[in-house]
């Protein structure tokens, strides 16, 4: 099944956004090829937004488990804003053919450092009258992906809990679709709202506490990085994907 038209145009609008909360016009795109893999990573930086990524991931290679002959498309973005008020986004739509079955995988959260329960409660309500659109629901894909930012060591995820995940086969193909643009949008529409709250001294070393954890979970925790590794994917190109811009121990 072919995504491009669906990506392409949900990394325009996630582009525009991000250049318009930024007020630039800039956007740095680095593609990185390798025999079974390309990553294309497009950056927006700026005094609001402080990185603002959308992915492209494709890669031909076989399944881990089964041995199968394997497509792999995701779509994929990160930000971090400069303000410790507004969260982390997480933003990840997967579409995988394999053994002849065609999978869809979509992951919308937030990570707070300063968690402000009207945005929190806004974001899970937008993502609830999709689900209900559709048919599914709300609370248990939301349970689904409230715990997978965690490592073992950790008390607790880092993770808001307030998106939905919702592994699947092809029938609920149009509802990801859907919740890609609602979460995109939705999130920016918190950007907007919180751009010029104001923040302590001590927001900011809890947002860098966040940071650093995040790096944690992907570099321990992320099961695709290795993935990644093995196949040619240097490890710059991770950083720049999903890594914050600055990190402070």
């Amino acid at each position: 099944m072919d995504m491009n038209e669906y990506y392409n145009g949900v990394i325009e609008e996630a582009l525009e956004g991000f250049k318009r909360v930024n007020n630039t016009d800039q956007v740095e795109q680095k593609i990185y090829e390798v025999p079974a893999a390309t990553w294309e990573i497009n950056v927006v930086r700026g005094k609001v937004l402080e990185k603002a990524t959308i992915s492209r991931v494709t890669l031909d290679t076989k399944h881990p488990v089964t041995g199968d002959d394997t497509h792999f498309d995701a779509l994929q973005s990160k930000v971090y804003p400069l303000n410790p008020k507004i969260p982390v986004l997480i933003f990840i739509i997967e579409h995988m053919v394999s053994g002849g079955k065609t999978f869809f995988s979509g992951m919308m959260d937030v990570i707070p450092a300063v968690p402000i329960e009207d945005d929190l409660r806004f974001l899970g309500a937008e993502m609830k009258k999709v689900a209900e659109k559709h048919g599914e629901d709300y609370e248990a894909l939301r349970q689904k992906g409230s715990t997978i930012f965690k490592l073992e060591q950790w008390e607790k995820p880092i993770n808001a809990g307030v998106g939905i995940h919702n592994p699947t086969e092809k029938e609920r193909m149009d509802m990801i679709k859907e919740e890609g643009q609602v979460w995109l949008r939705s999130y920016l529409n918190v950007v907007e709202k919180r751009v010029h709250e104001p923040y302590t001294d001590e927001d900011v070393n809890r947002m860098n506490s966040v940071r650093a954890r995040i790096l944690e979970y992907y570099y321990l925790g992320d099961i695709s990085l290795p993935e990644a590794m093995k196949l040619g994917i240097p490890l710059e190109a991770i950083n720049l994907m999903l890594i914050a811009p600055t990190i402070h121990y």
